[in-house]
Order: C-alpha cells, then sequence, then structure tokens
C-alpha cells in the first residue's frame, strides 16, 4: 500500500487543470476556485455550474476533450471523467510535465490523492485512507462533522473534536499577544490550558473571559 506524504498546498495563483465536465468535476472545480487557483477546464460540455463558473469568469473552459499538451504549464491537474485509456494518456503527460494529477477513483494515476474534509471557520480537518476506503473517510468526517451529520446516525457516537474550532481565534489572539511580549509558552502549557471550561466560554459567546482564562494559565505557567 502506498504511504502518503499529507500536505496542504498553497495553489493561490497557480495553474490548474480540470478534464471533465460532470458532478465530480464541478465539485473539484469549485474547491479550486476557493483556493485561489487559476482554473482551465478542458470538456466538450460541462454541469450547469460549471457553465456559470466560466460565464462569470472565473474559470477558462476549453470546449473540446482533453488533448496532448493541455497540461503544459500545468501545476496541477485533475481528471474526472469515465474514460480509462484517457485518464492513462493524461497521466502520461502529468509525468512528463511534473504536474500533480488526481485521476478521481484511480488510485494508481494519481500523483496525489484527496482527502474527505471537514471544516469550522479557519480550521480543516483532512482525513484519508490512503486510497483504501473513500467510505470509511466519509464515515469518519461525518462522525466529526457534528451538525453536518445525516440523521440515521447515533448523536452520541459523534467526535466533538471539531467544537474547538470555534476557540481558533481566541487561542491565536492570545498567542499573538505573547509572541509580541517574546513570551512563549511550552506546549505542554497550551494543552492544559485549554480544557473544557474554556471551550465552554466560547460556546456561550464570552470570547473575552475565554482570553483571559486562558493568557491567565499561560502566565501562570511561564511565571512558576
Amino acid at each position: 500500500m502506498t504511504h502518503y506524504y499529507p500536505a496542504y498546498l498553497n495553489i493561490t495563483g497557480r495553474r490548474a487543470v480540470v478534464i471533465g465536465g460532470g458532478e465530480v468535476a464541478e465539485r473539484k472545480t469549485v474547491q479550486l476556485v476557493a483556493s485561489g487557483a487559476d482554473v482551465t477546464l478542458v470538456s466538450p460540455d460541462a454541469t450547469p455550474g460549471l457553465e456559470r463558473l466560466a460565464s462569470e469568469g472565473r474559470v477558462r473552459w476549453i470546449r473540446r476533450p482533453y488533448a496532448p499538451g493541455d497540461l503544459a504549464g500545468a501545476w496541477l491537474a485533475i481528471a474526472a471523467t469515465d474514460d480509462a485509456d484517457l485518464h492513462r494518456s493524461i497521466h502520461a503527460e502529468a509525468e512528463r510535465e511534473r504536474t500533480l494529477l488526481n485521476v478521481v477513483d484511480v488510485t494508481e494515476l494519481c500523483g496525489f490523492i484527496a482527502p474527505s474534509i471537514v471544516q469550522r471557520g479557519p480550521v480543516t480537518v483532512a482525513i484519508s485512507t490512503g486510497g483504501a476506503s473513500p467510505a470509511l473517510a466519509r464515515k469518519l468526517r461525518e462522525l466529526m462533522g457534528g451538525d453536518q451529520n445525516p440523521v440515521h446516525y447515533d448523536h452520541d457516537a459523534f467526535c466533538r473534536c471539531i467544537e474547538w474550532a470555534d476557540a481558533a481565534d481566541a487561542l491565536a489572539e492570545v498567542r499573538a499577544e505573547l509572541r509580541a511580549q517574546d513570551r512563549n509558552a511550552p506546549p505542554e502549557a497550551w494543552q492544559e490550558a485549554m480544557d473544557e471550561e474554556l471551550l465552554e466560554l466560547v460556546r456561550v459567546g464570552k470570547s473575552s473571559e475565554a482570553r483571559q482564562r486562558l493568557r491567565a494559565a499561560l502566565l501562570a505557567d511561564l511565571e512558576s
């Protein structure tokens, strides 16, 4: 089994090519646009959503099938068609061009795989099984995703750890304050300070009190 190196990519302004015009291609394109990529869509037809993105100038749409040379200069590419022979041709060009390629649901042709994502505010959690079981990745995403979970799941089984995402702003502000004073609390102190009482203050909208509690705990550790 392939062992993947996990990473978050900065693709702002980088050329990305999506080959295919169906629902999967639309979902991938929307994610790329949201991440700031310079997206080119290659497909003779497209979903209404993709057509709208093209009409708004948010993607460039080349209205024809893939042709060799379409990946020239591309930093990243996604192939989302149902043509196995076409996928192999795209993979061969990606290898020549040294373009990161994801072929949807064909792990052996991928230079990277897309994880299942849970997002809450500024926090993004990526879940991957290395391509072994997309169903398991989705199951874990749904268990972690809180209110996004389907109604047929037992809510008592949910992983509530994503709720800590709501504390991200308070944590970042206190960290910035301490760094401005050239004071750096050790990782263990942060973990000890991040208790359920702190999270509850955030939950009920008492962010100022949460910051004060966090600040006091960290300073006490530094001064001990």
